[in-house]
């Protein structure tokens, strides 16, 4: 490399500002464990077979249509579950979101 092409290098490496990261992104509403405690790179998730309704199902398909509209593509069955269960507040109103899902399904006796 040339003498003037090593100034200039050098000059671009203190020249520049450093960019503070200090903004934290938006998180969910679960916390999760810090990265070096989470499982090794690559390592699949537990499978788990679920049974759901048709209402349900077609909230799963309000949920991969919206993220289709803001550009997620190709968004998995998984993946919408995954976004339904770590946005959910759990609170006191679940108990009532429960108890019209237990009437709504007809499977379980009242409580």
């Amino acid at each position: 490399m040339s003498s003037n092409s090593q100034q200039l290098l050098s000059k671009l490496k203190t020249s520049l500002p450093k960019v503070e990261t200090s903004i934290e992104p938006a998180r969910t509403l679960h916390v999760f464990p810090d990265k070096a405690t989470s499982r090794a790179k690559g390592a699949r998730a537990p499978k788990l077979s679920v049974s759901l309704y048709q209402h349900d199902i077609d909230r799963l398909d309000t949920i991969k249509d919206f993220m289709k509209s803001q550009g997620f593509r190709n968004l998995s069955d998984s993946e919408a579950l995954r976004l339904a269960c770590r946005r959910v507040a759990i609170d006191g109103a679940l108990i009532d979101v429960y108890k019209s899902m237990q009437f709504e399904d007809g499977r379980r006796k009242q409580e």
